[in-house]
Order: structure tokens, then sequence, then C-alpha cells
């Protein structure tokens, strides 16, 4: 992209999630303002830590020092992980996002800045050359200075005589909102822009989080994720399902004596398993097996929620931490110690896609007890580069290479597919195709789940008396303003 074309008001996609499912950055010029919605890392399938360092270290196709604003709409990675290389880079200008999403990134993004850290360590040892760290936690300090926070849904705030926006309701995470940003030139011309950052179900099953809504105002152009666009990812399965599915594994694992290993996001998912599991076996007096959350992220996380949730949700969530059962595990010796005791448990430990972190270990010494289970709360990948893929599918991966060590895959596996925190297929052709706006921007999924929303989406806009564009995303595309 030329650098003469970034003088024009438009939508630059100048992120990875214009043409895969990770690594969100959008660009928009508009007289005057310079702004940025979202600073994800691009997390490759495949845990290729050269790819993601080539990606992510990519020169920015703007000045970060001109930007006058970042809007955040929720604190995952690949939305939030390359806020501290903006900042390293010279952004001084003002992050804007949720009190909530504000409180847990600052967990996030400092576990972030470890594993780039460690990443380019690894990266200097293999290939004998000095590859410098992404950033360091001094950037994401320094980035932590710049956050303001507005929490009222549907209020219209105003930041300067030409960048206003409002928040609406998305039940994807704690914190988590969708984004219109209402813009004037020095004209007084105005262009309203909807982003949907990750979106949540329309009536979700999930604890903590309002249902996410479809905005009804008018937006000149709404950029749309679409992770789950592909309709052969469509799941009829309910959450009663899931449960009664979780809740015969677990009794037929402590009848075998064996463990239950549940790779789980350290936020977010780790918390709503366990808040699942409390509403399962919580008021059971017989119920003794140990729930241990083995993560020093997720207890992290787990007590940061004491400090966000409010009313009933808190009064919830202090009733699952103090529910006897339950044991939060900081200390990695003890972590070892217990991994050691083959006595039956629950396990909740991070990583979800078994990439990195205390799961391995649980990996390593359980995949191959017979007596024990591997039970997946979401999406496992769709290729072998992923380890979850492996384990999940053990017919054709009768061994698996665990840290270079080769490891019998014969444990049970199982997979919720309920827990997801993405709108499913039938919500995105419901929510894409009841706005009011000009043009609808498909980003944030693969090239067939875009296609295939985008036809559905159409059809269902023509069913409705409505008549707008539907556009799906390439690298580098513009949109002009």
């Amino acid at each position: 992209m030329a650098k003469k074309k970034l003088k024009s008001d438009g939508i630059y996609f100048t992120g990875m999630s214009s043409e895969d499912v990770t690594g969100s950055q959008y660009y928009i010029k508009y007289g005057n303002s310079k702004i940025l919605i979202e600073c994800g890392l691009h997390q490759s399938a495949s845990n290729d830590y050269l790819d993601s360092y080539k990606i992510n270290n990519q020169k920015y196709k703007f000045k970060p020092s001109e930007l006058d604003y970042v809007f955040i709409g929720h604190c995952h990675i690949d939305h939030t992980g390359n806020i501290g290389r903006l900042v390293k880079q010279g952004f001084r200008g003002r992050i804007i996002t949720t009190s909530e999403t504000a409180k847990i990134m600052k967990p996030l993004l400092l576990n972030s800045s470890m594993i780039v850290q460690n990443e380019a360590k690894i990266l200097s040892l293999k290939y004998k050359r000095n590859y410098s760290p992404l950033y360091t936690d001094e950037d994401i300090y320094n980035a932590f200075e710049l956050i303001d926070t507005y929490d009222g849904y549907n209020t219209i705030y105003t930041l300067n005589d030409n960048v206003s926006f409002r928040w609406f309701k998305n039940s994807h995470c704690i914190g988590a909102v969708q984004l219109q940003l209402i813009l004037k030139d020095e004209y007084g011309r105005t262009k309203k822009i909807l982003y949907t950052s990750d979106i949540g179900a329309l009536h979700t099953n999930n604890h903590y989080v309002p249902d996410t809504e479809i905005p009804q105002c008018y937006s000149d152009v709404t950029i749309m994720e679409s992770t789950y666009g592909n309709e052969k990812r469509k799941n009829n399965k309910t959450r009663s399902f899931d449960i009664n599915h979780l809740c015969t594994a677990i009794d037929t694992v402590a009848d075998r004596k064996g463990t239950i290993i549940m790779p789980c996001f350290s936020f977010s998912r780790t918390q709503e398993i366990l808040t699942t599991l409390y509403d399962m076996y919580g008021h059971e007096e017989n119920f003794d097996i140990p729930i241990y959350v083995d993560s020093q992220l997720s207890c992290e996380i787990s007590k940061l929620y004491n400090h966000i949730l409010t009313g009933e949700n808190l009064e919830k969530w202090q009733k699952v931490c103090n529910w006897r059962n339950v044991k939060f595990i900081e200390d990695k010796e003890i972590s070892k110690s217990i991994i050691a005791n083959k006595s039956t448990k629950i396990v909740l430990s991070s990583s979800g896609f078994c990439t990195n972190g205390r799961i391995i270990g649980w990996l390593r010494k359980y995949i191959a007890d017979e007596k024990s289970m591997v039970v997946f709360s979401g999406y496992v990948g769709d290729n072998p580069s992923y380890l979850s893929y492996r384990i999940k599918n053990y017919r054709d991966h009768k061994q698996i290479k665990i840290n270079g060590e080769m490891i019998n895959n014969k444990a049970d596996c199982i997979c919720l597919s309920t827990f997801s925190s993405h709108a499913g297929f039938d919500d995105l052709v419901k929510y894409g195709s009841s706005l009011n706006t000009n043009k609808v921007v498909l980003v944030h999924g693969s090239r067939d789940a875009k296609s295939c929303l985008a036809k559905k989406m159409a059809e269902a806009v023509s069913k409705n008396d409505k008549t707008y564009k539907i556009v799906e995303s390439h690298k580098d595309m513009i949109i002009r303003l």
C-alpha cells in the first residue's frame, strides 16, 4: 500500500484479520482524525514463532505517533497484543475501552510481553542472530498510562470536536463491547462506522455477560466478524446436552479412578467452566473430587473477577471461589506435585489450544493413561498443526510428540461445543441481516467462512426488505469515506 493512499479519508484494513481469524487492526482516517481500531497480535495456528514474529514485526502503514485514538472492543490478545509495540514506536494518543477490559488487559498484556520476549530468545538461539522482542514490560506499563475508560451502553461520548462514539452490548466476554464511531471532518460532514469486534451469542448461555444486541442506529459502514461464518461449523447441540455429556464423563472417569484434564483459556473460559461445575455439583455434599485451577494467569484473572463483577454476578462468583472442592494453584512446584499425584481430580489448565503453559505438563503425564480423559470446551483447530486437534483425532494420531517426546495418545477425549464465546452461524446471519447500514464488510474469518456467510446474509437481507451491500475483506483493502 503506497503511503500517499493513506492520505485519503477511508478505512484501511491493515491487520491480518482482513484475511484470517487473528491480528485485528483497522486504520481510519477522516478529516483531521487518525484512529486505530484494535491492535492485535497475529497468532500462528502452527505455533510457528518465526512466522508470527515476521508478521507482527512488519512496519506499520501509518505513523503510530500521529494516531489520536486506539479503540479496544475486548481484551483478547489477538485484539490487543501488539499495543506494546505501537507504544514502543511512538504512539502517545489515548486508548479507549471499558473499565472491565482495562483491568483484564493488564495481566494479559504483561503475560503476552513475557511470551514475546521468550520467543525472541528462542529465535535468537535457533537462528544464531539477534531477534529483538516486539516489546517489553516497560512498553506495556507505558500503555497503561494512556488508557481512558467509558462504561455506559448506548451513550454518545464526545472526545473532541471531530470524534464521538458509543458502545453496544456484547456477550463475547466480560468487558466486551461493540463500537460505533461518529466522525466529523473539517467541513462538518459526518460518517458513522459500526465495529462488532468479536461478538457473542444473541442469547448467551454463558455467565456474567449480557446478551449481544443488534444496533438499530444507522451506520455508513459496518465491520463485522465472521469467525463461525462457515455453515459447516453450525452447532445444533444445546448447553444442557453438553452439561449431561460432561456429567457422564466425570462419572465415568471417577469410577475408573482417572483424571479429567480440561484445557482452558485463562480468561473467560476457565471461569465459565468453573461456574458450570459449581452449578452441577456445588450443592452435592457427596461430591468430593478436587477441582484444580492450575495456571498462574488463570488464578490472577479469577481474583480480578472479585473486583470487576457486581451484584448477583459477584455473589455467584464468590460462591464458586469459596466452594470447598476448588483449589487455585499459582505455585509451579505445587503444580508439579499435583501432576505427580494420580488420585482422581478435575484440572483446568491453560492454554486452551494446548500450545504452551502448564497444560503441557498435564498432557505429558496423562495423555497415555486410558483411565483419564481430555475434555475440550471449544474450538480445537481444524488441522494437525494444532496439538489439540491431534489429541481429539486420536484414531489418526495414536502417538503425539510433546516437547520432543513421543507419547501414546490413549486417553479418552470429548468436546463440548456450546461453550464458545463466539456467535454461531445462525446468530451471525440474523445479526448481519438486521442492521441499518449502507455496507457490511466481513472480517476475522477464513475465506470460506466469509464467502458462506456473505451468501446467506445476502439472502436474509433481501428477505428483510433491505438493500445494503455485503463485502468480503482482504488484506490492504480500502473503504473510501
